[in-house]
């Protein structure tokens, strides 16, 4: 009987869709260790889902005025598309608001509270007068007490990554209205995971095998004593509490969501009974993948209420990844920091994806992403060096025919090949067995560098002018080594492994042994170039549409104004230089076009964070406007090119070609790159100039 194995990876917010820092930091790990179990015959149950009740939802609804309900529907489904496009499979996708999680969290809040784990008690807690609600924890921020970071939330800090109480916040704010609440009382129930504090240390010191980052953080958290926790909030969205006198609040989502694993294992097998019997099996061993700033709930609070709940098994292993920073900042959509797997997907192939954060995996430090190196090793690494041997090996060996052990007469070269596959793949396996899927990956490529190597010192195209069993081994051994590389790469690049075994007449999924075995060279059907090169079709400029809401004057320079300026989901103010051109009246309402990636600039003592772009001629400056149905904070586009959204400096800017140019009977402004022109354009038609222009755009 195969062993059972759960794998689960951590349950999203659903109030934005994934960028690539999620993908790094849990959801592929995830899914090539699901892949990998599977490959070596493991009975494997693997789900994940969306966390549909966080604050970060309620956040959003309020500020956009859109009911929860449909902020989670969109966002689940889109984050689905996202997994379905990677490649990124689950037994079990659920949803934290279906009946089902409903009822099982109510469950086990039940039996808590009757192992005496649960108890009331007053708390103090911030409350919003201008609003009149309470807070929940991440309605609050401030300055964190530990590390000083400026925009701690009251929940958790994301830079320490401390777990954090609103009171305990330097200088706290409402993030709605920027006043300082009020701490008033109120009741709520409480988790006594203090009570669990010796069994918890002895379960940590029992996690040898976990990597070393993971470690240090929960043994710094568990330290400073474990304290207990409320799991109660008075908000309107979330799941009930099932006791009297609760009925105006709900269950706090950190400790609902959590439970969502039993509900996805419930789902796979169609009974909770089931689910929770398995959790009981002293056999059962399962890991847990996520992100930086969830260990403490896994690796402590997870295992808190599994210990509190009664003879349930404890994770057999949590893998957190640290951060992939884009440019030296952690990936955020909010702030507008790196790229959401929506822009990724829309111009990359899924498997360079894969292959670019598997290459770059921070598993125990911080990694940066650029879109240079990105690309940059997509091409070098995996097409010229994986793609160009694989299609090497089987064109020969698709011209030369089947071949089989007792045809061929293996040298030197050949025999420290054999025993190069078998090292790699055991070192494959080791690896992934210890879940260090970054140097499993690093394994797979290095075997696939020594495939070029072999190719190039055997030269079996030499071998095949002369001597027929010599010709046949030397394509003999090729074939091997991407049959290896195909079926170890079956959990890295699956698409592209499922494409390789099926020229070697594989259809179904071929299982990761010690010994691979291949005692025959059969080419089923030509092999097809694996891979197209990606040709940069990038630039390092961000156009967006902005709303001037309000115009002062430079209080340091008679011929510059201060324009405030509305982007949609964020305001900024720019310095500009048309204030000879434009009254502070003509200027109000308009909505114009700013550069919104320049590096912030001092100008006569005042912080510029962008310019715009404007039309100059001998009447004046015009600005470049946008028509009225332009949203606030839509991207410009610029031709057929993608935009690189990151900082870009005043020097590097000024040595991009914009000027204006003439597009059926308007005059609009255009990019020139290598003389090709590319019109700057929105989604409902071309920008027009007010006035007449000149023959360039200038930049004020």
């Amino acid at each position: 009987m195969k062993e059972k194995v759960f794998v689960f990876a951590a349950l999203p917010y659903v109030n934005s869709s994934l960028h690539l820092g999620h993908i790094a930091g849990a959801y592929l790990p995830y899914d090539v260790f699901r892949r990998f179990l599977k490959l070596r015959g493991y009975d494997v149950i693997s789900t994940s889902g969306s966390d549909e009740h966080g604050t970060p939802i309620t956040v959003k609804s309020i500020r956009e005025g859109i009911p929860p309900e449909e902020i989670v529907e969109k966002y689940h489904k889109l984050n689905l598309e996202i997994f379905r496009k990677m490649n990124i499979e689950f037994d079990a996708y659920i949803e934290t608001s279906s009946e089902l999680h409903k009822e099982i969290t109510s469950k086990f809040l039940v039996t808590l509270k009757n192992k005496d784990y649960i108890y009331e008690a007053e708390m103090t807690q911030p409350f919003c007068v201008k609003e009149n609600i309470f807070l929940a924890d991440r309605y609050v921020k401030g300055k964190c007490p530990y590390c000083g970071y400026e925009e701690a939330t009251g929940d958790q800090c994301e830079n320490c990554g401390r777990t954090l109480e609103p009171g305990e916040l330097i200088d706290p704010l409402c993030i709605f209205d920027l006043t300082t609440p009020e701490f008033r009382q109120t009741k709520h129930l409480f988790f006594r995971l203090s009570k669990l504090q010796e069994d918890l240390e002895k379960y940590i010191d029992s996690r040898a095998n976990w990597r070393q980052n993971v470690l240090n953080f929960t043994r710094n958290f568990i330290s400073g004593g474990l304290k207990d926790r409320p799991i109660t909030r008075d908000l309107n969205w979330g799941v009930d509490v099932p006791f009297p006198g609760y009925e105006n609040k709900k269950i706090y989502v950190w400790f609902e969501a959590l439970i969502g694993y039993i509900t996805g294992v419930s789902t796979v097998l169609d009974s909770q009974e089931d689910a929770l019997a398995m959790w009981k099996n002293p056999n059962l061993r399962y890991y847990h993948f996520v992100g930086k700033d969830n260990i403490v709930f896994h690796s402590i609070i997870w295992p808190g209420m599994l210990l509190a709940h009664g003879n349930m098994i404890l994770p057999y292993f949590v893998a957190a990844n640290e951060f992939l920073n884009f440019r030296g900042e952690k990936f955020s959509k909010s702030k507008g920091t790196g790229f959401s797997m929506i822009q990724l997907l829309e111009r990359y192939d899924p498997e360079f994806i894969r292959f670019g954060v598997l290459y770059n995996l921070p598993e125990e430090h911080d990694a940066d992403f650029t879109i240079e190196e990105f690309e940059n090793r997509v091409n070098t690494e995996l097409i010229d060096k994986f793609g160009n041997f694989v299609n090497r090996a089987l064109i020969l060996a698709f011209k030369k025919g089947p071949i089989s052990i007792d045809q061929i007469a293996q040298n030197d070269l050949d025999t420290e090949a054999e025993n190069r596959i078998r090292n790699s793949i055991a070192t494959i396996i080791k690896e992934m067995d210890g879940v260090h899927i970054r140097n499993a990956f690093r394994a797979w490529l290095e075997l696939a560098y020594y495939g070029n190597s072999y190719i190039t010192n055997r030269k079996p195209w030499e071998q095949c002018k002369r001597d027929d069993a010599n010709c046949n081994a030397a394509i003999y051994t090729g074939v091997k080594i991407v049959f290896a590389l195909a079926v170890s790469g079956q959990m890295f690049l699956p698409a592209t492994s499922k494409k390789i075994l099926s020229w070697l007449g594989y259809e179904e999924q071929v299982e990761l042994k010690d010994d691979l075995g291949f005692p025959v060279s059969r080419i089923t059907s030509k092999p097809d170039k694996l891979f197209e090169k990606i040709v940069s079709n990038t630039i390092n400029l961000r156009l967006q549409i902005a709303q001037v809401k309000e115009v002062d004057d430079h209080p340091n320079a008679e011929k510059l104004y201060l324009l405030d300026l509305d982007l949609g989901d964020s305001n900024r103010r720019i310095v500009s230089g048309i204030k000879g051109s434009y009254s502070k009246e003509a200027l109000k309402g308009k909505k114009i076009v700013v550069v919104t990636n320049l590096k912030p600039a001092s100008i006569r003592g005042e912080t510029s964070n962008g310019m715009l772009l404007a039309a100059e001629d001998e009447q004046g400056i015009h600005l470049v406007l946008a028509p009225e149905s332009a949203k606030n904070g839509e991207d410009v586009k610029i031709g057929e090119l993608q935009t690189d959204p990151s900082e870009i400096s005043i020097e590097k800017f000024r040595k991009l070609v914009i000027k204006t140019a003439r597009r059926g009977s308007d005059i609009v402004p255009a990019l020139f790159i290598n003389e090709k022109q590319l019109f700057l354009e929105i989604s409902n038609g071309s920008l027009i100039l007010d006035g007449s222009p000149g023959e360039g755009l200038v930049i004020k």
